[in-house]
């Protein structure tokens, strides 16, 4: 199958909107040869598919553009079914983009989902061993209730004790009612 957006947008549109899990599969392995903002209109659509593995496929490749999808990424996590914003926080954490860093909290903090809440956690985690310091920075800085923060820090503390310590040792100096 060779993609020509301008030529096949409605076979693309069709391919996305069916069930056919093979053949969006290799509308994602030919996704490379199309132009980048094409491209990312196609993936962030793969975020919402019903199928766990085309959303973590195409998480994966969106995170390949860096922060400059973030923001529209973002926004997937308020709205949309569960599994949308759970790979749209799997994106978000391998893309590292600290300017994402509240909202993926306060969707780890709020959600009902345990699902959402796992991949919250994991992007937290993500995001932290990116930049620890800046990290921390930038947590210090979210208006975070004392016992969010402490949720926060217990995601970061399950996964990666080192980290864990880095971070509380960074964010409790400037806050002591941790």
């Amino acid at each position: 199958m060779r993609i020509k957006l301008k030529q096949d947008k409605n076979t693309v549109l069709n391919i996305l909107k069916s069930n056919d899990i093979e053949k969006k599969l290799k509308l994602l392995d030919r996704i490379d040869g199309v132009d980048s903002k094409e491209s990312i209109k196609i993936l962030m659509k793969m975020l919402e598919d019903q199928s766990w593995c085309m959303r973590e496929r195409a998480a994966r490749k969106l995170a390949s553009y860096g922060s400059r999808v973030s923001s529209r990424i973002e926004r997937l996590l308020k709205k949309g079914y569960w599994y949308t914003r759970a790979s749209a926080c799997l994106a978000l954490g391998e893309i590292g983009d600290l300017r994402t860093l509240e909202p993926v909290i306060r969707l780890f903090l709020s959600d009902e989902n345990p699902t959402v809440t796992k991949e919250a956690s994991g992007a937290l985690v993500k995001l932290a061993r990116k930049k620890p310091a800046k990290f921390a920075d930038t947590l210090r800085d979210i208006d975070l209730q004392p016992s969010e923060l402490r949720t926060v820090l217990f995601a970061l503390e399950r996964t990666d004790i080192e980290l864990y310590s880095e971070i509380k040792e960074r964010v409790v100096d400037e806050r002591r009612d941790i």
